[in-house]
Formats: C-alpha cells, sequence, structure tokens
C-alpha cells in the first residue's frame, strides 16, 4: 500500500495555508477525526465481471423468493450473530439503475434479504482533494475550496435526485400496488428511518433515504426482514441473554490475557470515516446490522468530504441506546474501565493521536520484527504523539495484564490481526474513550 492512500488530510492544528482556508470556509474544524483511508470500493469497480451494468432485477426478486441462488462472486465482509454479510464483485443495474454496492445476508445459510446502494455521499465525495494550484492567498484558497466543494455537491445532488426517483418509480412498477407504505425502522430518534415500503407477493421492497446522503433499497420476504437495527435473533433477548452472549465471545487464557473474538475491520475506503467505521465495528459486535454510510446519515455528516459538522458524540450514545446498552465517554483513557469492559465482551472506542512512526512500529511488532519498546525509557516516550498529532479511531479488542498491552483493530485492508500497545502509550495518546456499559 502506497503511502499516498495514508494521506492525513484532517489535522487539528492547520498548520498549513490551506488548512486555514479550509477552516475559515467550515469546511473542517479543530478536534475533527482523523481517518487513514483505503479503498474498499476499489475490487468492486476494478472487477472486471460480466455482471457490470447487466440488470438482475429479476434473478435478485427470484432468489428472494426461491431458491436463495444469486449469480456472480461475493465476498464476505462479516457477521452479526447468525447473520452473514456479504458483497458482490461486481456493479450491477437493480430498479433500472447502477448500484454502488450490493450486499446479501444470509442466516444460518439461508438468502435473508438484499440491500442494494445506489448512491452514497461517502463514497462519492471521499477526502476532499487539497491539491490547489501554488501561490494562491489565503482568500484565493478559500474561494478555490469552496468552489471545487461546491461542484462536487451539486454534481452528487443530481445523481442522488436521479436515483431516488428512478429507483422509486421503478419499485412502483413491479410492486403488487403502485402506492407505497410509510414504515418506521428503528428505536431511537437519531438512528430511525423512515422508510418506504412496497410489496410483491411475499417480498417487501423497502426504500431508504437519507436527504442528499444515501439511496438504499432492502428486499426481502416480509415476515423476515428486521423492524429496526438489532438483528432479529436478539429483538426479544434479556439483559442477562445479552451479556451471555458477549461474554461467550471472550477468549481468556491461563496468563489472563482477554481477547474478544469474531470482531472484525470494515474498511473505512476513501472517506473520512474512521470513526465511523470503529463505532460499526463494534455495533455488528453488540448485535446491530448497522453500517457507516447509515451512520453517516444519522450523524449529519455533510458533503464536504470532511467530518466537521457532524454530532458524532452523539452518534455513539445513540448506537450503544439502540443496542440496550450505556455509554460513558471520558477525556482520558481509565485502564480499569477499559479491562472491565472488554473482559465481559464489550468493545472499546478509543479515539488517538496517531504517528506514522509509531505506525509502522506496530505493524512490525505484530510482524514479530519488532519488540515492545520499554515505556519507561524516557526516549520511548518521547516518540509518542503529542498534542499537536492528528487523530484516529480505533477499537480495543483484549489485553495482555502481564505485557501491559492493549490490543486493537484499525479500519484499514489488511488489519484483520489486532495491532498491540503498550497501556502507557494508550493512555498517553488517548483523546476520547467510548466504553459501552450495561
Amino acid at each position: 500500500m502506497q503511502r499516498r492512500e495514508f494521506r492525513l488530510i484532517l489535522v487539528t492544528t492547520m498548520k498549513r495555508a490551506l488548512f486555514s482556508a479550509l477552516l475559515m470556509a467550515g469546511l473542517i474544524g479543530p478536534g475533527t477525526v482523523v481517518a487513514i483511508p483505503t479503498n474498499v470500493f476499489g475490487p468492486i469497480v476494478q472487477s472486471d465481471s460480466p455482471l457490470n451494468g447487466e440488470d438482475l432485477t429479476d434473478q435478485v426478486l427470484a432468489a428472494l423468493a426461491g431458491d436463495g441462488q444469486l449469480p456472480g462472486e461475493w465476498v464476505a465482509e462479516g457477521a452479526v450473530g447468525a447473520s452473514e454479510i456479504s458483497h458482490l464483485l461486481a456493479r450491477p443495474v437493480l430498479f433500472d439503475r447502477e448500484v454502488v454496492i450490493l450486499r446479501a445476508v444470509r442466516r444460518d445459510g439461508n438468502l435473508e434479504r438484499v440491500e442494494a446502494t445506489f448512491a452514497d455521499a461517502g463514497s462519492f465525495f471521499g477526502y476532499f482533494d487539497e491539491d490547489l494550484p501554488d501561490g494562491l492567498s489565503r482568500r484565493q484558497a478559500e474561494e478555490a475550496v469552496q468552489a471545487k466543494v461546491k461542484e462536487r455537491q451539486d454534481e452528487f445532488s443530481k445523481l442522488y435526485t436521479e436515483s431516488l426517483e428512478t429507483v422509486r418509480d421503478s419499485i412502483a412498477e413491479v410492486a403488487d400496488k403502485p402506492r407505497a407504505k410509510e414504515v418506521r425502522f428503528g428505536k431511537g430518534r437519531t438512528l430511525r428511518a423512515e422508510v418506504e415500503e412496497w410489496r410483491k407477493g411475499d417480498l417487501a421492497v423497502r426504500l431508504f433515504a437519507a436527504d442528499e446522503r444515501l439511496v438504499r433499497v432492502m428486499i426481502g420476504k416480509s415476515d423476515r426482514l428486521p423492524a429496526g437495527w438489532i438483528d432479529p435473533a436478539f429483538e426479544s433477548e434479556s439483559e442477562r441473554d445479552r451479556s451471555a452472549r458477549l461474554a461467550a465471545a471472550v477468549k481468556k487464557d491461563s496468563d489472563g490475557t482477554v481477547r474478544i473474538e469474531g470482531l472484525q475491520p470494515m474498511p473505512q475506503g476513501y472517506k473520512p470515516y474512521c470513526g465511523l467505521n470503529t463505532l460499526a465495528m463494534a455495533a455488528r459486535h453488540l448485535g446491530l446490522t448497522l453500517d457507516e454510510d447509515w451512520l453517516a446519515a444519522a450523524g449529519g455528516f455533510q458533503n464536504t468530504g470532511s467530518a466537521a459538522g457532524s454530532d458524532m458524540v452523539k452518534l455513539y450514545h445513540a448506537v450503544a441506546s439502540e443496542a440496550g446498552l450505556g455509554m460513558d465517554r471520558a477525556n482520558d483513557f481509565d485502564e480499569s474501565d477499559v479491562k472491565a469492559a472488554l473482559s465481559e465482551g464489550r468493545p472499546v472506542v478509543v479515539w488517538r493521536r496517531f504517528s506514522w512512526e509509531r505506525n509502522k512500529l506496530h505493524d512490525r511488532i505484530a510482524a514479530g520484527d519488532a519488540e515492545m519498546p520499554d515505556p519507561n525509557d524516557p526516549a520511548e516516550a518521547s516518540s509518542w504523539p503529542d498534542e499537536d498529532a492528528p487523530l484516529h479511531a480505533s477499537v480495543l479488542t483484549g489485553f495482555d495484564p502481564e505485557k501491559r498491552e492493549v490490543f486493537f483493530l484499525e479500519t484499514w485492508s489488511g488489519k484483520d490481526t489486532p495491532r498491540r500497545m503498550r497501556f502507557e502509550e494508550m493512555e498517553s495518546t488517548a483523546y476520547l474513550t467510548f466504553v459501552f456499559t450495561d
């Protein structure tokens, strides 16, 4: 992976003139969570599949109504309980519109539903491209930024409107009745969706539309589609049963090492979404079928290629509530609270200060090519990122009490194995800590 793929676009210090212009334009803000992007949609876009551009509407509807067999090559994304999620390595057409990504959800091996995304602001805008001509004054840079963003916003607004209208009209044509009914999806106000639903035989077709952010369709047997973000298997789960389920995912070694098993990275793509993808990773482990795109819509992300202006903290509390849990947010890192949560199977999300050199070291340690440095060595402690460093989000999945190491997952492709960091470094670099509570 080339260094360009890891560009740190959003920084808290705003040292360069360009970033000052972005700040003045309202496109980024102090304390914005930085992300280290990769491209999850790359294989889909680059795939030379015979299904690219092919209309799969009839095949998808027939599969959901019949034997569950879908064409093409599917790539596993992870699971929520017994529900396995995968996406098609192609960009076909559904309801007269090309999809951005087509996902399938199978329960115990049986196809339960298909989700098609037609317009997604996150993947459309990605990170704001900071390449501007040399020699611009601060005012000229600000004007250039605003012009670029406005042009892209107009493009996406047209894409969003055309996608929504085309898909809505196409569904109405194939449905038993052309008029949709309104369905409320989800519990809490922040994550709630007002959905249009049509019926076609035993199937229900639901249209999710987040204003100027996302157009998505969910299709499945009407008696099997979820009523909200919580997986149907956990809808009637008691607090005791939920605690037991989460605890069952914890592996405890004889030396006291604790690992939450089953958490899988959700690569964020070229989006400023590290805070969202880490939250979605934790949410799926807790039993919610959420993804980063709906979280971005619910959190008030703006179409600027930046996370600025979003209410991320409120979103974290909303996800916890949707899962039936509480949320403790702290401006520091409390080792005892983190250990207690991880020991009970509740992942912890940390926003932390990021360093390229430390990231390289953690990669070498994970690969067995380097030893964990002594945190009491002054030279070691001085290499930890300070308050001027960019911010990033990670998911904590376990710890080794003897070595005093905490395990964490990233939102980057190829990082399925947790990294390791000394508790002292995590405590020194943590900016915010989010702990799910019973």
